[in-house]
């Protein structure tokens, strides 16, 4: 657990003044946190895929790529893991994943990194995919520590009509004046492709948020998950250059929109960079992004040299791609091979964010 605290300890001392127990010190680093859902392995430029991912190569070359960060195989795990930075034992999700009409959801008196970076002053924006408890509106994200949510509570929906099991699942919630929750079904944007309303949403917050308080920002696309889809444009756009490869006979279509689906995701991370640097947040933010698990096995995704893929505990399921980046960084543009895991982040952000209200409890994370 303790590798990424090391990683950022340069960063901590950066981002502490002498008199550090204030809780609305502007000094403490925005946090933009994002996820990819099932990216294979292999998957990205920096890996040598001839799928396009521009972005995050730079974010990779500018950062520090963790070449060994480990996750659960599949999504509501990991999602509780990084929400609580505590294992499947723990949490309830050993078993795995949220169905829709299951009642049950991350336990209520888990502490979430949203509570936790709320309560020392951070305002709180959840975007994209949940998928840790909807059957109470206590185990929603605005009960759970976030200011705003715009997404879906489960775990996946067709990109452009919103659906999951032919029930919409597409909410913008945030609070009234008086505190109530408001919750809106967006309904109308049916047709919209969710991965770029979601890099629309997060490049909303980043450009209207108030400088004098620190950004926690989870975004957390779907793509490249199943349904495999795409429009028509950016399938031509990102994919037309794609060949046969050893691991397949050819560029199949499913294969080609999968890419797309990646390359779609990296733009939108390349707005939302941008957005960070037009509002003159980049110098005081870390950037970290990280797939929930790999790519489904004998699907369009490449775990490539990895064995097995999501739903397995082979590598190819729980070794993900992660990169760090940030200017506090003190040394960058390297492979960090030490291990590391999901669960590290809890505590990782707690640290920077200079939380002393919970003591760590090693066994009980255990």
């Amino acid at each position: 657990m303790g590798t990424l605290v090391l990683l950022f300890s340069c960063l901590i001392l950066l981002v502490s003044p002498k008199h550090t127990r204030e809780k609305r010190t502007p000094n403490r680093p925005n946090i933009v946190l994002i996820t990819a859902d099932d990216l294979g392995y292999q998957d990205v430029g920096f890996r040598g895929s001839d799928i396009l991912t521009p972005n995050l190569d730079q974010l990779a070359d500018s950062g520090v790529v963790l070449e060994n960060h480990y996750v659960m195989p599949q999504c509501s795990p990991t999602r509780a893991s990084l929400m609580s930075g505590r294992y499947p034992i723990r949490t309830g999700f050993w078993h795995g994943n949220i169905k829709p009409g299951e009642e049950w959801g991350l336990e209520l008196e888990e502490t979430t990194m949203a509570e936790m970076l709320q309560r020392n002053g951070y305002r709180t924006h959840g975007v994209g995919k949940w998928h840790c408890g909807m059957y109470t509106w206590q185990h929603t994200p605005l009960h759970r520590g976030f200011d705003s949510f715009f997404g879906l509570y489960l775990g996946s929906q067709d990109y452009f009509d919103h659906d999951r099991m032919k029930s919409l699942d597409l909410r913008m919630n945030y609070r009234s004046p008086n505190g109530s929750v408001v919750d809106q079904v967006r309904g109308d944007l049916k047709g919209r492709y969710n991965t770029d309303m979601f890099t629309e949403r997060a490049v909303s917050i980043i450009s209207s948020h108030d400088h004098s308080r620190p950004l926690f920002l989870y975004l957390a696309y779907t793509a490249p998950h199943s349904p495999f889809q795409a429009t028509k444009s950016d399938l031509k756009r990102y994919s037309g250059h794609m060949t046969a490869t050893p691991f397949q006979s050819g560029a199949s279509l499913r294969r080609r929109t999968y890419a797309t689906m990646v390359s779609v995701m990296d733009r939108g991370i390349g707005e939302v960079v941008s957005a960070l640097k037009q509002q003159n947040l980049s110098d005081n933010t870390i950037i970290v992004f990280l797939s929930d698990n790999g790519a489904m096995f004998g699907g369009p995704g490449s775990n490539y040299p990895l064995r097995g893929g999501k739903q397995s505990l082979f590598e190819g399921g729980v070794r993900g791609v992660a990169v760090v980046n940030s200017p506090l960084l003190k040394t960058t543009g390297y492979v960090n091979t030490n291990l590391h895991h999901v669960t590290d982040w809890y505590v990782t952000f707690q640290t920077l964010a200079r939380d002393y209200t919970e003591q760590v409890n090693i066994a009980q994370i255990l």
